[in-house]
């Protein structure tokens, strides 16, 4: 009877420590994150979600490997059309999380961009040809898919172990 009782305790034991065990992303930990879609300042809106995903592994005090490919998702802080008269597009975004199987980890990042401004041509324009003035439009800004920005873990995360492949990588 002793020896069941024992055997059911370390059972349970070792259940509880597979369980228990995490992998600890700290805070300010460095990612290089690639966009997954094209973002213009003329086609999205604040508010707008887009894909964004892990570009480079990126190894962690415990020597754990986050590997590439893991998806996250980001938001358009501010988007404004090119005008009249020159005034030029405004794009900004932020990296809101990227995703490790169930868990998500915070990000902090953000990237801002404005279209060239045309002063020079408007006013030579406005001083030229008046009635053509307004038909000046400044340029809309854009991010290329595929464009890299560096983000940071915004806080100390706890993500499962062992860490799920990352989506399409069934080595």
């Amino acid at each position: 009877m002793l020896y069941k009782t024992a055997a059911a305790v370390l059972f349970f034991m070792a259940g509880s420590a597979a369980h228990a065990q995490t992998i600890k992303v700290p805070e300010g930990t460095e990612l290089v994150i690639s966009v997954d879609e094209k973002l213009s300042s003329d086609g999205n809106h604040e508010g707008d979600r887009f894909s964004i995903s892990l570009d480079d592994d990126v190894k962690l005090p415990d020597g754990t490997v986050l590997k590439a490919g893991y998806h996250g998702v980001g938001e358009v802080v501010e988007a404004r059309d090119n005008g009249m008269l020159g005034k030029n597009g405004k794009l900004n975004v932020r990296l809101v999380y990227l995703k490790v199987g169930d868990d998500r980890i915070r990000l902090r990042a953000t990237k801002g961009t404005k279209g060239e401004t045309r002063v020079g041509a408007t006013v030579a324009t406005v001083i030229l040809f008046w009635p053509a003035a307004p038909f000046i439009r400044g340029k809309d800004v854009s991010i290329k898919k595929g464009a890299i920005m560096t983000a940071f873990v915004d806080q100390d995360t706890s993500l499962a172990s062992p860490l799920p492949l990352p989506p399409g990588d069934h080595d």
